[in-house]
Parts: C-alpha cells; structure tokens; sequence
C-alpha cells in the first residue's frame, strides 16, 4: 500500500493527490491519500509520496503540523521506507517550495531513502498542477511497481 500524505491550504494539493491515486489504481497499484497523517497508522516499509504545498514563509501547511511534530518527538527510523515528494509551490516567492524541502530533510534524517529528486510544481507554468504531476509520475511508474 502507497501511502500518500498530504500537505493543503487551499486543496490543491488535495485534488492532484486525488490524481495521483487515479494514475496508481489505474495501474493495479494500491494507494490511499490521509490529509491528517498519524504516523502509527502509517505503513512503516513500503512507498510514501508527500504531496505538499508551501504557506507563508516557506511553511509546512498547519494540516500537516501534528504529523511533522510526532516525527520530531518520537526517537523512530523510517530506514524501510521510500520516499517520493511532489512540492507545490510558486517560484515568484523566495520560499518556493520549501514545505517539500524540510519535511524532505526531516524524513531523511530519520533514514527514509528519497528515491527520486523533489518534483516541484510552480504554480507560474501554464499547465495545471496536477498535469504536471501525473507526467512526471507516469515516467517513474516501473520504480514505483518495483517497491510495491
């Protein structure tokens, strides 16, 4: 099971991780989407894709607040667990994308394995969010079968 968590302010990220988890059933892949992650309901070895959008000054957005801060409190290892981010963002502000960014360094430092650069999204380009992701997506769906 790919477990998608989900960063939103606006619902953005929201309807492109509806997208995603499309794409991934499409192709006989599991996946479910929380916007309220709890991370001893998280599957602990398998794929996680963050999907996240920036706030303020760069900030994670506050559904996700809680789950960044139990991963924080909590002494864990995430060492079985891949890593996919799809960061949202709009590069006319210095902090563009920067949710993805720390909630990257902060997985990382729990041993979870990044298996692809950050995908960011600016909200700048013409073609829809979600357009973007599901392209980007497509091109690394043979990893993703291979870890699920």
């Amino acid at each position: 099971m790919i477990e998608i968590i989900v960063g939103t302010e606006t619902g953005t990220a929201e309807y492109v991780a509806d997208e995603v988890i499309e794409l991934l059933e499409a192709n006989d892949i599991k996946a479910r989407a929380t916007l309220e992650p709890e991370l001893e309901l998280l599957s602990t070895s398998g794929l996680w894709i963050v999907i996240t959008s920036t706030q303020g000054a760069g900030d994670i957005p506050n559904n996700l607040q809680p789950f960044i801060q139990s991963l924080s409190d909590n002494n864990i290892t995430l060492a079985n667990n891949k890593l996919m981010i799809i960061a949202l963002g709009d590069s006319s502000y210095d902090t563009y994308c920067q949710a993805g960014s720390k909630i990257s360094e902060l997985l990382l430092s729990l041993r979870i394995e990044l298996i692809t650069p950050i995908f960011q999204v600016d909200a700048m380009n013409e073609e829809m969010p979600e357009d973007l992701v599901i392209n980007w997506l497509t091109d690394h769906l043979p990893l993703i079968t291979a870890i699920n």
